[in-house]
């Protein structure tokens, strides 16, 4: 055989294995960036130069606010124009605002995607926001005051039962416009609001931006009313959720806890010991539990949470433990494949007793894909106790956060969907959240199978109802 016999075959792999590339771009490739393009898209860049006045500076902000409509994708076409003229309207009004009447007019366009994790952030009381001397708690029987300066210390443990002539419930339902996401939700941030008069008075809620004026009810059925100032120091703004029951637990926040006191002062119940706590487990010798609680889905520094979970099953092996508690009742999220073992793995630690996954409103984001994960993989095991949580087994997420470039008003918008209650559909696969095909659950409904809620009387005893409630239903099932 000749040379150039040889020679023109020889040339054909190269083409053959461009060619082959090419297929593998065209059919693979080119529609998985299609795909993930809008998931990771960057929000557009905010303005650079400041403004000449109060009114060109909200005019800014308000311009980087107009182009969440480009990113998120919980908007429809119908939700998408509302938005836009909500801003529009914002803008026409930009010389009149100041930040608060900024923030709750921002809040209010936002909150029009209808969806949890699109909203603006860190509006509250005490976080760049001004507050009154209280902090207020919600319990199945009302709003209560958890924690007070010290000058004010008569009205721990009073009911409030007016702010600025609507009761707390009136209170929640006139902010609802303000908060997207589900009714839950909304009742669950409304102490954020209802401790910040300039925040309330945005929204029209407060006759003035400095003063609130309550009633309260005492133990003893006797009332007391008065009107009460915010404090000098309105604290640093925060880009996250703020979440009100942290202030549940009686150990003092890092900040702002000198010159305080608290209902349970003296009184430390174990579930409320570690709030600031990513994650902390022990057991339950004489019920034979295992109890896990997980307030956030976060590596700490130099522990990887999947690695101190994998401990804990490790663990649990080498001891009798017959049931499993897993407290997400005050974990707003994170990052849920964090805990994507140990939600498999820990029915086989406990191959014969019940799961407990304990819920909240404050059980949010990543808490809600391991509730889901955990029931699914326990199966008839598992056992929701609580109150409905913060959101909705359908949710829109990932996406980011972004800063008005003038006011530092941080909100967030969201790129990717979430079924935690019927799975991802291949008919979804433009929307949904990818890894959700490898670690998503149809685990149905994420309801409480058993509803709790702790009335004041048993928190402020020290009492863990819903905890109570596991362990008469662990006894029964031995």
């Amino acid at each position: 055989m000749s040379n150039s016999d040889v020679r023109p075959k020889s040339r054909r792999w190269p083409k053959r294995v461009a060619l082959a590339v090419l297929a593998l771009l065209i059919v693979v490739v080119l529609p998985l960036g299609v795909i993930l393009y809008p998931v990771f898209k960057s929000y557009p860049a905010a303005a650079s130069s400041a403004g000449s006045s109060q009114a060109d500076e909200n005019a800014q902000d308000l311009a980087h606010l107009r182009n969440m409509q480009l990113v998120e994708r919980s908007l429809t076409a119908e939700t998408s124009a509302a938005f836009v003229k909500e801003v529009d309207e914002l803008t026409a009004r930009a010389s009149e605002l100041d930040r608060p009447a900024l923030a709750m007019g921002a809040a209010k366009a936002v909150a029009l995607a209808h969806n949890g994790h699109t909203n603006v952030l860190g509006l509250a009381g005490g976080q760049g926001f001004n507050a009154i001397p209280l902090r207020l708690g919600w319990f199945a029987d009302g709003l209560f005051v958890v924690r007070a300066t010290v000058e004010h210390r008569d009205l721990l443990g009073t009911q409030v039962l007016m702010t600025n002539g609507r009761t707390p419930d009136e209170l929640v339902a006139a902010l609802r416009p303000y908060v997207g996401g589900t009714e839950t939700y909304v009742r669950e941030l409304s102490p954020n609001f209802m401790i910040s008069p300039e925040l309330l008075h945005a929204a029209q809620l407060a006759a003035k931006a400095d003063e609130s004026a309550f009633r309260f009810r005492k133990a003893d059925g006797s009332e007391i009313v008065r009107t009460l100032g915010v404090g000098p120091e309105k604290g640093e703004p925060s880009t996250r959720t703020v979440w009100p029951k942290r202030d549940l637990s009686p150990v003092a926040p890092e900040k702002g806890g000198a010159g305080w006191v608290h209902v349970l002062d003296g009184v430390t119940p174990p579930y409320l010991s570690r709030p600031d706590q990513n994650a902390w487990h022990s057991y339950l010798e004489e019920d034979g539990i295992l109890y896990v609680q997980i307030n956030r889905f976060r590596d700490a520094d130099g522990a990887p949470m999947a690695d101190y979970l994998a401990g804990v099953l490790e663990e649990a092996g080498k001891r009798d433990v017959r049931h499993a508690v897993v407290d997400l009742r005050f974990s707003p999220g994170g990052n849920y494949m964090l805990g994507t073992d140990f939600s498999r793995l820990l029915p086989e630690a406990v191959p014969n007793g019940r799961i407990f996954i304990l819920t909240s409103g404050n059980t949010f984001s990543a808490a809600i894909s391991s509730a889901s994960r955990l029931k699914y993989y326990a199966g008839e095991r598992a056992t929701l106790v609580g109150e409905e949580m913060g959101d909705a087994g359908q949710m829109w997420g990932e996406g980011g956060t972004t800063i008005m470039p003038n006011s530092k008003i941080a909100f967030r918008y969201t790129t990717a969907y979430h079924d935690w209650e019927n799975g991802c559909r291949l008919s979804q696969l433009a929307t949904c959240f990818l890894p959700n095909y490898v670690y998503g659950t149809a685990a149905g409904s994420l309801r409480p199978t058993v509803p709790v809620a702790q009335t004041f009387a048993s928190y402020v005893s020290g009492d863990d109802a819903v905890l109570s409630e596991v362990r008469k239903l662990a006894k029964q099932a031995k």
